[in-house]
């Protein structure tokens, strides 16, 4: 008896497909033969986990939720080396939260301090 896999594009979802030979390690590749599609090239099992389709946001989700290196390589089962190349790739495209905060960081703030109510009740037990 044949099985069959229907093979979808992750990009653009399109059935669309062709084999286009085996990667260096024996597993299959394909092309999307969509012409709308940025995919060039992809394959069903990655040998390594950064190479999945939506590994790279994750990492970047990560940093941005305060995420360390190695908490985000042990989280998504990565090389640290990997998530610090990834940040280091997209570090010119992400902005500063508050970037007025910076601007006046140098300059010296007044603080006050005010009592919220003027008596305060003792609970004794």
């Amino acid at each position: 008896m044949t099985c069959y896999h229907e093979i979808i594009c992750p990009k653009c979802g399109g059935n669309n497909i062709a084999k286009l030979g085996l990667s260096a390690h024996g597993a299959q590749c394909y092309c999307c033969r969509h012409p709308d599609c940025p995919t060039q090239t992809f394959m069903r099992n990655y040998r390594y986990r950064a190479y999945e389709p939506g590994i790279k946001a994750q990492v970047v989700e990560m940093a941005i939720n305060s995420s360390g290196t190695r908490d985000t390589a042990r989280v998504l089962k990565i090389n640290k080396n990997t998530v610090i190349s990834t940040l280091k790739k997209i570090a010119s495209t992400l902005v500063q939260v508050n970037p007025l905060y910076l601007k006046d960081a140098g300059k010296p703030r007044e603080v006050r301090l005010e009592p919220a109510c003027q008596k305060a009740e003792l609970n004794e037990q």
